[in-house]
């Protein structure tokens, strides 16, 4: 029998770490306020390839801006950012793309008089490598890792919320990333809904995608996150093995403003 989610999650943490090999991800004191309120403050942060980092925190701490920044989507103020050791601080969202750097939404945003496969045939086309390759076969490789591929010549407009979550991962998988940002990818969805959701992101995160996924729903990380990170006003809080941190007085001081997940 293949094995369970929770024993998958517990053999990819007993992988031996990464010895001296250079992160994929690196933020270096990276800094954006707008007006009185910062964002990102002195942010560092690391993420080595193929590592699953979740990132928690209370609402308007950070976290998104923090995407934002990575993506391009944001330049910032201060500091650097690095990705596959070159400095990308100054390069355009869709430069980023196509070195390997794909994320999600809150809230998903197809287009939805587009067929599910035109929609990620989008990411294929202008994602990595480009023309290149094939990007049908890209897309169709998504599908069938999201679980849309029988729903392929669907409207993207007739899908329920949990399929446009999951036509927003394909598509950002088509680009073919090396590392993949999911902003609250299971907001929204029914318990039943999140565990589907946590087997389509294991599966990719067994294809060798590092991750960063920033979540409320704290079970969902845990079942899938090597580390764990708390942001708070712009800062990292606390990071490190997911238990060790959730278990943290402090961190469980600030994330009682979060509520009850």
């Amino acid at each position: 029998m293949p094995p369970t989610v929770v024993e998958r999650t517990a053999m990819r943490r007993a992988r031996p770490a990464s010895t001296g090999a250079p992160p994929l991800l690196e933020l270096r004191q990276v800094s954006k306020a707008f007006g009185a309120v910062r964002v990102a403050h002195g942010l560092d942060l690391t993420l080595a390839e193929g590592e699953a980092l979740g990132i928690i925190g209370p609402n308007g701490a950070g976290k998104t801006s923090m995407f934002n920044l990575v993506s391009g989507a944001l330049k910032v103020d201060g500091g650097e950012i690095w990705f596959d050791q070159a400095n990308v601080t100054s390069l355009s969202p869709a430069t980023r793309c196509r070195a390997g750097l794909a994320r999600t939404h809150q809230i998903p945003k197809p287009f939805v008089g587009m067929t599910v496969f035109e929609n990620v045939l989008v990411g294929a086309t202008f994602g990595a490598a480009g023309a290149s390759r094939d990007a049908h076969a890209e897309a169709s490789a998504a599908l069938l890792a999201t679980g849309l591929h029988a729903k392929a010549d669907r409207l993207a407009a007739s899908l329920t919320l949990l399929d446009r979550k999951r036509l927003e991962l394909a598509r950002a998988l088509a680009t073919r990333p090396r590392l993949l940002l999911l902003d609250e990818i299971a907001g929204g969805l029914t318990e039943h809904e999140v565990r589907a959701l946590i087997d389509t992101i294991i599966g990719i995160r067994d294809q060798g995608v590092a991750l960063i996924w920033i979540e409320h729903i704290v079970h969902a990380l845990l079942s899938v996150v090597d580390r764990l990170a708390v942001v708070n006003q712009g800062r990292v809080l606390a990071e490190g093995d997911p238990t060790q941190v959730m278990a943290s007085a402090e961190v469980r001081q600030v994330y009682l403003g979060i509520g009850e997940q």
